[in-house]
């Protein structure tokens, strides 16, 4: 079976901001790392401060998508609902997979 390619989001972003987006990725790329190896240590703690990070820093940046999916891996972690905090950092994953950030 053949695996399709999914289409890339594309995300404007500030041109004051362009230069430290990658630096920006890389940090969620970090965040995917750490909330992984808390869910596989049934950390909630940890999982909600993530998540509350992922919250006020994707907005600030202009990913919007990163924190709406901060905020419901928070309220997933806040209630330990380990099956949705696992769907919810594969859709992180999937989500910056996909993105592209662009300056116009």
């Amino acid at each position: 079976m053949t695996q399709r390619k999914r289409k890339p989001v594309r995300i404007k972003v500030d041109p004051e901001l362009i230069d430290i987006v990658p630096v920006f990725l890389d940090h969620r790329w970090q965040d995917v790392a750490s909330l992984q190896d808390a869910l596989a240590h049934e950390d909630s703690s940890l999982i909600r401060t993530i998540a509350h990070n992922l919250k006020g820093a994707g907005r600030s940046f202009g990913f919007d998508a990163v924190s709406l999916i901060g905020e419901r891996l928070e309220n997933a972690a806040a209630r330990s609902n380990w099956p949705s905090i696992e769907r919810f950092i594969n859709r992180l994953i999937a989500y910056l997979e996909r993105v592209e950030p662009v300056c116009e």
